[in-house]
């Protein structure tokens, strides 16, 4: 598959949440644009506050702006419903922040139209290349853990954007329990029958912005992961696609 024709045939959505990317939102609008129809982009403005939304209207790509910031998990919950509304038989998501690659875009949509994969999330670390310790990495190392004996799934990143989530899961992952749609999504969706998996990829130095993983926030969000993801064990028993 060349690299100009990643969704040509299929009806996927590649969705990127978006706040106060100005730095590095060009690229990814410049390296998105050669690769990916326009059709099957979506780029969710999540009330920036700086030059994001300009930079988005220039584009003429597709794009969608809360008017204030409403967080992460409620920019992909943007996403999923603009796949349900669309008909599209998934939705993949990738970070305006310039660290997802289009080479491994390319890898999670060609493993899903291979192998029919419900959920794929992006490791950085399943190569064991990637090492470095921080508050966050621990946290992620101890998610990683959890989920993979709640799932019998290996895991070792459940904490990166970059995943996909095929379409007879999309109504059940609007339901469930979240924080940001991580640890707790996987667990839930795979209690509802998804069948996951982790796709190896590499993840490229942030050129410019930050993080949403501050440190007070890389404090609180163990704490909101566990008990969101105990209530997504708790919902998916109910739930089904």
């Amino acid at each position: 598959m060349e690299s100009a024709q990643i969704l040509e045939g299929t009806r996927g959505l590649v969705a990127i949440p978006v706040h106060n990317e100005q730095e590095t939102l060009g690229d990814v609008i410049r390296e998105l644009r050669s690769n990916v129809p326009s059709r099957s982009i979506l780029f969710v403005n999540d009330g920036s506050t700086d030059d994001s939304e300009r930079i988005l209207r220039e584009s003429g790509l597709p794009y969608v702006t809360h008017p204030v910031n409403l967080g992460y998990q409620e920019t992909l919950k943007t996403g999923i419903h603009a796949a349900l509304a669309g008909g599209s038989s998934y939705v993949v998501f990738f970070d305006a922040d310039g660290q997802h690659r289009i080479e491994d875009l390319r890898g999670i949509i060609e493993l899903h139209e291979a192998e029919g994969y419900d959920l794929i999330v992006g490791s950085r670390y399943a190569t064991g290349r990637e090492s470095g310790f921080s508050t966050r990495s621990v946290g992620t190392w101890i998610f990683s853990r959890i989920t993979t004996l709640l799932t019998g799934v290996r895991f070792t990143d459940v904490t990166c954007g970059l995943k996909l989530i095929s379409r007879p899961f999309l109504d059940v992952a609007l339901q469930l329990p979240a924080e940001d749609m991580h640890a707790e999504l996987i667990v839930g969706l795979a209690r509802c029958g998804a069948v996951a998996r982790e796709q190896p990829i590499e993840v490229r130095t942030r050129s410019g912005g930050h993080s949403m993983y501050g440190f007070t926030r890389a404090i609180l969000y163990p704490l909101k992961t566990a008990f969101v993801l105990l209530a997504s064990i708790a919902f998916s028993r109910r739930l089904s696609p």
